[in-house]
């Protein structure tokens, strides 16, 4: 059910980018009487310079990679212009946003000087130090010199990614929320000793661990230009993406470490994986100081409430080791308390978040993300509705026995809207924020 919905979100997820380019030098089709001086693009948002490329197409359909460098503002792209005659040339780039997510493009331009000066062909890489880069097939590199190849609009400068990568990246993002709200209830609780508890503990922090591993490996393999070394591959995982991504590791692999001893310790570790989830993405890459805390709060309530889900479809009615250390009611009231604070910190910090990115109320329809926002609310509006029926129908009647098993059955039905939400929210996260651009 959650994978369908996946793909049948993932071709409107990727209706917008997050950076787009704002121009460049030379422009999309423009015919040059000189050659440039330089190639210029420039981006909406900062970028990646140790992860970009730069592709020219000469006219006779060959392909030269072009080192470039950042000058002064990390919006800008700039690279040496190799020796050039007359004719079409193509242009293919390829850069990752501050976010994290990686956008590409193509355009074309012209280039005719008088006889007199022209210059060497561009197809002379060795004479110019120029590096041979990746294969271009003649197809692609027909369709790019034969003019159909305008600077793309905002909707077609990044493909969706594979529906098996996004699957990946939010059942990742399931998984550390999940151990992370379960432990937070359970850490220092005899409740950690049921062994239906610790089974789903443990198979949460695996997922988390491995999912999230494989995310990181999959990403890395994404941004990194085909056909890079090692050094790209340091600099994708050494920047704000792969750094965060590989503390969140470190933090779920010492909490799996300490599980068995120090469960509360464990408990503080896995929600410390949660947190630093916001110190990247799009809260890290605009206004920090609003939406990194925000994004924070947002990410600990999610887990707290998706975690107290879990435990009450997991949890038995009392000990399996006949003592009388807890019963199901009092766990299930602990869990609607905090998850009633639960809604009101996703729902302040979620309407934020929402304000800052989405902008204005035109955007909030008019856009891939604000559509993407409504249909989340409307998610959160049945679990709100589901919350308000277990705490005013039938947690008043949990010691009348029997309403044990009817809670356990709603909460199954809440668990699948909320994983559904959380997935919704997973590609959020890719998707360009129209107050963004």
């Amino acid at each position: 059910m959650l994978a369908g919905l996946v793909t049948a979100i993932t071709g409107l997820a990727w209706a917008s980018v997050h950076t787009r380019l704002e121009s460049s030098v030379p422009s999309a089709d423009e015919v040059l009487s000189t050659p440039p001086e330089r190639f210029e693009l420039r981006f909406s948002e900062p970028v990646n310079v140790a992860l970009s490329e730069f592709l020219l197409i000469s006219p006779a359909g060959d392909s030269m990679a072009v080192a470039l460098d950042a000058e002064g503002d990390d919006r800008i792209l700039v690279g040496d212009v190799p020796l050039l005659e007359n004719g079409r040339y193509g242009v293919r780039w390829r850069t990752v946003s501050a976010d994290g997510h990686p956008v590409s493009g193509e355009f074309g331009f012209t280039l005719s000087v008088a006889a007199a000066e022209s210059r060497v062909p561009a197809n002379s890489a060795a004479d110019s130090g120029a590096a041979e880069a990746e294969d271009i097939t003649p197809t692609d590199s027909a369709s790019i010199l034969a003019g159909r190849d305008r600077v793309p609009n905002p909707t077609d400068l990044e493909t969706a990614p594979p529906t098996g990568a996004a699957l990946l990246a939010g059942l990742a993002l399931i998984a550390v929320l999940g151990f992370a709200g379960i432990l937070w209830y359970c850490g220092a609780l005899p409740l950690l000793r049921e062994p239906r508890i610790a089974r789903a503990v443990w198979a949460f922090g695996w997922a988390a661990l491995l999912l999230g591993a494989a995310d990181l490996i999959a990403w890395v393999i994404r941004v990194v230009p085909p056909g890079a070394g090692l050094e790209s591959v340091r600099a994708a995982v050494g920047s704000n993406t792969g750094l965060v991504s590989l503390g969140r590791l470190a933090l779920l692999g010492v909490a799996l470490g300490t599980l068995r001893r120090w469960g509360r310790a464990a408990a503080g570790l896995a929600l410390g994986a949660v947190l630093i989830g916001a110190a990247s993405g799009h809260a890290a890459a605009t206004s920090s100081w609003i939406t990194m805390p925000a994004n924070a709060v947002h990410l600990g309530a999610v887990s707290l409430w998706l975690g107290g889900l879990l435990l009450l479809v997991v949890a038995p009615d009392g000990p399996t080791d006949g003592s009388n250390s807890w019963h199901f009611g009092g766990v299930a009231r602990a869990v609607s308390g905090t998850a009633l604070l639960a809604v009101l910190l996703v729902v302040a910090s979620g309407t934020l978040q929402s304000a800052l990115y989405v902008g204005n109320l035109a955007a909030l329809t008019g856009t891939t993300y604000g559509r993407f926002v409504l249909a989340k609310s409307a998610g959160l509006v049945v679990l709100v509705a589901f919350g308000a029926h277990h705490r005013y129908r039938v947690m008043p009647h949990l010691d009348s026995g029997g309403e044990g098993r009817v809670l356990r059955r709603t909460v199954r039905l809440e668990t699948i809207v909320m994983l559904a939400v959380v997935l919704l929210g997973a590609w959020l996260a890719r998707i360009s924020p129209p107050a963004a651009h």
